[in-house]
């Protein structure tokens, strides 16, 4: 007894110094996007009409740094959301690298959105030494980068209304999108008799893939949760840390109902990456967007969006944050729709 409580003092000595090294990393990682923060914003949270009613307040900080300004920064990770405008965003931000000088990356592996151990620990790494300046974009959940000794990259983001982007991922791994040939692969994962089943019937007859324990069913809030235990199931946690990461390490994050106040808004705060955004989007949108709809989408019923706006109840609460903090960042900078 008397060996085990000698070993015992020193190694508590050892956990409170990692401890408090850790953190003092931590804040350091930081403390150039928030020294000169003014005070977060309180706003009256406003629930959605299908929840119960309260006097939820929530802090809609919209500024990771004061002044608006973003100029100095070097690097961004687009974390993109599938089925939520990420392949329109693709072809303007490589439109734009070469008029604005940085350079734009592309993810080779876009399924592998949950990265654990020695892959996460080489993606950081990986995005530490890209050089600079540069913009980074993969289908992956939040990282922390400092926790593995690796500078935070400045997050952008954009996303979709739930029902919305549930609708056109169903679709899409039915038919995929006009003008893409993966469509003949996805064919291969289903029997017609699958491929023919409406977003209606599958959520109706509770099938798997439309179920409230289904994956897709909290994707939005996973995205910005991260890669941590908290945030592989659904849970009011989950919600708060996704908000506390937004509040925390994204400049933007836009709606995709929205699109073009989205791009004015980047041409704003970085245009050392987004100048004249607006001006190439309106170049390209007419032969862009024809080809990034999902073929075949079928509009759900009006009990199908009652269920779904159940089984989404997660990603609302973070979409809604997401929206509201968003239409406060334009109206802060006078941008109107």
């Amino acid at each position: 007894m008397k060996k085990s409580a000698a070993v015992a003092v020193p190694f508590t000595a050892l956990c409170l110094y990692v401890g408090v090294w850790t953190t003092g990393l931590f804040n350091a990682c930081y403390r150039e996007f928030e020294d000169d923060r003014p005070p977060a914003p309180r706003q009256n949270w406003t629930k959605r009409h299908d929840q119960s009613p309260g006097t939820h307040r929530d802090d809609l900080r919209v500024w990771v740094r004061a002044g608006h300004n973003y100029s100095r920064v070097t690097k961004l990770f687009y974390n993109r959301l599938p089925k939520c405008g990420s392949r329109a965003m693709k072809v303007l931000i490589a439109q734009l690298q070469e008029k604005n000088h940085f350079k734009f990356f592309s993810a080779a592996n876009l399924h592998a959105k949950a990265l654990h151990g020695e892959d996460l620990l080489r993606f950081a790494q990986m995005m530490d030494k890209l050089p600079t300046p540069s913009i980074y974009e993969k289908h992956t959940y939040f990282i922390d980068f400092p926790l593995m000794a690796a500078k935070q990259p400045l997050y952008i983001n954009l996303v979709r209304d739930p029902i919305e982007r549930r609708v056109s991922a169903y679709y899409y791994l039915r038919y995929g999108r006009h003008g893409n040939e993966f469509a003949d692969i996805l064919k291969l994962r289903r029997t017609e008799e699958q491929r023919n089943q409406t977003l209606d019937y599958c959520v109706a007859n509770n099938l798997r893939e439309c179920s409230a324990s289904e994956p897709n069913s909290f994707i939005l809030t996973q995205y910005f949760c991260g890669q941590s235990t908290i945030c592989t199931k659904p849970s009011q946690v989950a919600v708060e840390v996704a908000k506390e990461n937004i509040r925390r390490h994204y400049a933007v994050v836009g709606v995709l109902e929205e699109f073009s106040s989205f791009l004015k808004v980047l041409e704003v705060v970085m245009p050392q990456f987004f100048r004249g955004a607006v001006t190439e989007w309106e170049h390209i949108e007419s032969s862009q967007v024809p080809y990034q709809k999902t073929r075949n989408k079928i509009p759900p019923s009006k009990k199908t969006i009652q269920i779904l706006k159940q089984r989404l109840s997660l990603d609302y609460q973070v979409y809604d944050f997401i929206r509201e903090r968003f239409h406060i960042q334009k109206k802060q900078l006078g941008i109107k729709d």
